[in-house]
């Protein structure tokens, strides 16, 4: 199968956007900003930008509207349509060969998990404990009023999971290829097991040409694409929620729900699917991806590659525009009513209004 990295960098993504954006760009070279490319959205001035990150991978923004990603977001904002008809798309234009085909005839075949070739580094696992004590102190207090207040996240869902504080470099110093700016709310991944495999930065102010994520270095540890939350409540352990990531995972924990993070919609596969399959243990699977283009087409992915592996799985879609975070915070038994199962409402509207322990 194309690696998805190598064919991103083989796309001209100015290229791209010159042909899905309703307008010529204006300015040129890194100064240029197109008018949005998803229909949905008719913004009056130009603003989407380009830039590249640490991988030389070229990824642009909407301004305006929040959101962004790689070419294969692009397409899927665009013209709708799944991951894999972005990809082949990608790969006609860089002039890829593609082994789809292939890949199809043999989709039948379980695929092991990827193998962890990196191990997890000493560095990382000292920057997440660090993190995690910062947020009940005063240098975390404004990525804790963040992540409570803002996001509605609940402390001790916050506290099971090691979340943690990065006020930033001048408070806190940190190894090589660990992420570099702040201050950002520390979200780990964890295993089954309830271990640290990875970990990513939220920055809560970002740059205007950097993303609102941040990775470290692979050779401090393995993407895993997955990570599992550890529970701080007993509800609705019959449901295991997939989500678009650690904040909406935390969410659906804050109800009560077992949850487990996708850390990007374009990294749903046979080998995520059989991961999700493991951990499920016997438990209904319930997609719960953001309410956009590349949301809708990643869980259409990840139903199929599911329904492959013999497991069958609902859906809970969040209104257009939407993730399950944000939903929650306007509804707080919103996961409850979706799912018929009780959720701890009094309790998950006092998280809402709490700063602290």
């Amino acid at each position: 199968m194309t690696d998805r990295d190598d064919l991103l960098r083989r796309t001209d993504l100015a290229a791209l956007l010159d042909e899905l954006s309703p307008s010529p760009p204006t300015k040129l070279g890194q100064n240029a900003r197109w008018r949005c490319i998803d229909p949905g959205h008719d913004d009056q001035h130009p603003s989407i930008s380009m830039f590249t990150d640490r991988r030389g991978i070229q990824r642009w923004r909407c301004w305006s509207g929040g959101h962004g990603g790689t070419a294969i977001d692009a397409l899927l904002v665009s013209r709708g349509g799944t991951v894999a008809e972005a990809m082949a798309e990608l790969e006609q234009r860089a002039g890829v060969p593609s082994d789809r085909d292939r890949d199809r005839a043999v989709r039948s075949v379980p695929l092991p998990p990827p193998a962890q070739d990196v191990p997890v580094s000493p560095e990382l696992l000292k920057y997440v404990r660090a993190c995690e004590r910062l947020l009940w102190r005063p240098a975390g207090r404004p990525i804790l009023d963040y992540l409570v207040q803002e996001r509605g996240l609940a402390p001790d869902v916050l506290e099971a999971n090691h979340v943690g504080a990065d006020p930033g470099p001048h408070v806190l110093r940190r190894a090589a290829g660990l992420p570099r700016g702040g201050p950002a709310a520390v979200l780990p991944t964890l295993d089954l097991h309830g271990d640290v495999t990875y970990v990513q930065a939220r920055y809560l102010e970002p740059a205007e040409d950097r993303p609102k994520y941040d990775n470290p270095a692979s050779r401090l540890a393995a993407n895993p694409r997955i990570g599992w939350c550890s529970p701080a409540r007993q509800r609705g352990r019959e449901y295991l929620l997939v989500c678009e990531g650690a904040i909406d995972a935390l969410t659906a924990e804050g109800a009560g729900i077992s949850a487990v993070a996708v850390l990007g919609a374009t990294y749903v596969d046979e080998r995520v699917a059989a991961r999700i399959v493991e951990g499920a243990a016997g438990r209904t699977v319930v997609i719960a991806f953001d309410g956009d283009h590349a949301g809708q087409a990643a869980t259409e992915s990840l139903s199929a590659a599911l329904a492959t592996a013999g497991y069958g799985s609902r859906v809970l879609s969040p209104p257009t525009g939407t993730d399950l975070n944000s939903v929650v915070r306007q509804e707080c038994d919103w996961i409850g009513r979706q799912l018929e199962v009780p959720v701890d409402v009094p309790s998950l509207r006092h998280d809402l209004a709490r700063s602290g322990r």
